[in-house]
């Protein structure tokens, strides 16, 4: 099971270093999950690049309906209660942003409920430490080849 946090899944819909590496991953054809933070945080980093001129309109708008469409295909873990201790407990481990100990928390639920191994995907260093520590399978998309890791 993949579990992608937003830094590495909006490599899908913009081109960026690692771009290759996520759609390698996303067809792989293993079950891709992720937190519904991530809606806010695909369209927030879109929206954020469109208005300082990285991306066209024309960009802009493939990668919404890109992502649009793609969603409905990921397994999407809610905000739910069960994830607050693991998030305090993550917090009090770890130098992490709030959003980052919700995508950790999320993932190491999702292991925990699957019984499967969880393959973390982010492009943030001090996340993927924490996930490292955690036991999660980590993989940057900026520095790894999917299948050689």
């Amino acid at each position: 099971m993949i579990y992608f946090d937003s830094s590495a899944l909006v490599k899908r819909y913009l081109k960026e270093v690692g771009s290759d590496i996520v759609t390698g991953i996303l067809n792989s054809e293993r079950m891709v999950a992720t937190s519904k933070l991530t809606y806010p945080e695909i369209f927030s980093a879109f929206m954020r690049k469109h208005r300082t001129g990285e991306i066209k309109k024309k960009t802009l708008y493939a990668a919404i309906n890109r992502f649009e469409n793609d969603r409905y295909h990921f397994f999407i873990i809610e905000f739910h209660d069960e994830l607050l201790p693991r998030i305090k407990n993550l917090a009090e481990k770890y130098p992490l942003k709030g959003a980052d100990t919700l995508h950790l928390s999320s993932a190491l639920w999702l292991k925990q409920n699957s019984g499967e191994d969880v393959t973390f995907v982010a492009s943030d260093l001090n996340l993927l430490k924490a996930a490292e520590v955690e036991n999660l399978r980590i993989v940057n998309p900026r520095e790894e080849r999917w299948g050689q890791t």
